[in-house]
């Protein structure tokens, strides 16, 4: 009887009665390789030369970690200049996942068309999927960001901005659902002095079709979505 494979991690089986005198290597390659890379594998993903979306290499039994990217522990995403989709296989599996990009996302998508999830440029997750939907174990959270010029913000951005060299505009995301969230504080508390614009992107604020002007110095505050009716709405005022 021939090996066969698993489902989530494509671990070889060797067949009853099967690999006479070599049984012992296949076994040391499934622990060596794919139990070692599933369990402990951080794998860098350059996506450069690739095109969204990506499917993960999926081989069976034991290989390199190029050769099923699936099946490591950690990906690290480097190398897109543009939003990326990475088809992941539908199955049982929990990841570690890092978005090295400083300005575009990563969407991890379960096979041809299934759920997704987005991870925001410079983001590092802990998900895990039943083979149908994503689910979010444990965030990093978001890393507080400095900003010294114009900016479009993603949800969940930290944003220390510091207008000592002179008033400019943090933009909204295009795309916001209820509940996103983005902080401000006023670095150099200079916002009296040179103000900090905020800049709806198409989102009412507060209810008003218009930017928000901070002028007042040491101001720390965020934003948060409640939908199209009134829309980024101030946590703290």
């Amino acid at each position: 009887m021939a090996s066969t494979y698993s489902t989530r991690l494509k671990i070889e089986l060797i067949g009853s009665g099967e690999q006479a005198n070599a049984w012992g290597n296949t076994t040391n390659n499934n622990l060596s390789q794919s139990l070692e890379h599933s369990i402990a594998g951080v794998y860098t993903k350059n996506l450069g030369a690739s095109s969204s979306p990506y499917t993960l290499t999926t081989n069976n039994g034991p290989q390199t970690q190029a050769n099923n990217e699936a099946r490591q522990a950690a990906i690290v995403f480097t190398g897109h200049s543009s939003d990326f989709i990475i088809q992941f296989p539908a199955v049982e599996k929990m990841y570690f996942l890092r978005n090295a990009s400083s300005s575009h996302k990563i969407t991890a998508r379960l096979g041809g068309g299934g759920n997704t999830f987005v991870i925001n440029p410079g983001r590092n997750v802990f998900i895990t999927t039943d083979g149908t939907n994503w689910y979010e174990i444990q965030t990093q959270g978001s890393d507080w960001v400095t900003k010294t010029s114009n900016y479009t913000a993603f949800a969940g951005d930290k944003i220390f901005a510091n207008t000592s060299g002179g008033a400019f505009t943090i933009t909204l995301p295009a795309t916001a659902s209820v509940g996103d969230e983005v902080r401000f504080l006023d670095l150099a508390n200079n916002f009296d002095t040179h103000n900090l614009t905020v800049g709806r992107n198409s989102h009412k604020i507060d209810g008003q079709t218009s930017d928000l002007t901070v002028a007042t110095e040491g101001a720390a505050f965020a934003l948060v979505y409640s939908g199209a009716t009134y829309g980024w709405k101030l946590l703290e005022k």
